[in-house]
């Protein structure tokens, strides 16, 4: 039998960790006030690094000119849920060839215009990943289809 013990230090606790929790996640699932919906990347080359983490994977694909991206993918609880990430981790190895398609990050001045407290600067080379394969593999994840937003019309 599980016994719940509750303190009145832990009640108190509770609202401030849902309200923080809440706040993060407003500014973590917000995609389209970081990445630009309306506009498509597609890049091909070579994996240069990855980080299997959460709250995102990180991939870094440098391309035949040596420019690199950053694919800012979903995280290892995603994955995992997915059922991906087994064979990303086995496909997705540096050296590894792929082609990635997805949306472009944001200027640094468009996010802030949204939220004005966002400090960092951004990486103009990243990616939201709707699209990632291994060239000439079995390995290939997209993105269920979303149509644009409205918001896309005339651009």
């Amino acid at each position: 039998m599980a016994v719940s013990v509750t303190t009145t230090s832990q009640s108190l606790a509770t609202p401030i960790y849902i309200a923080i929790a809440a706040s993060s996640a407003v500014a973590h699932h917000s995609h389209p006030y970081f990445y630009d919906q309306c506009k498509s990347l597609t890049i091909e080359g070579l994996v240069e690094s990855v980080q299997w983490k959460d709250p995102h994977a990180l991939v870094v694909v440098k391309l035949d000119d040596g420019t690199s991206y950053t694919v800012d993918w979903m995280g290892l609880v995603g994955l995992t849920r997915n059922r991906i990430l087994g064979p990303a981790q086995a496909a997705l190895v540096p050296g590894a060839r792929v082609v990635v398609s997805g949306s472009p990050i944001r200027t640094t001045a468009e996010i802030r215009g949204r939220f004005p407290d966002f400090t960092r600067e951004v990486n103009p080379r990243t990616i939201d990943p709707k699209l990632i394969r291994r060239v000439g593999d079995s390995f290939s994840w997209a993105q269920s289809p979303v149509p644009n937003p409205s918001t896309c019309a005339g651009k």
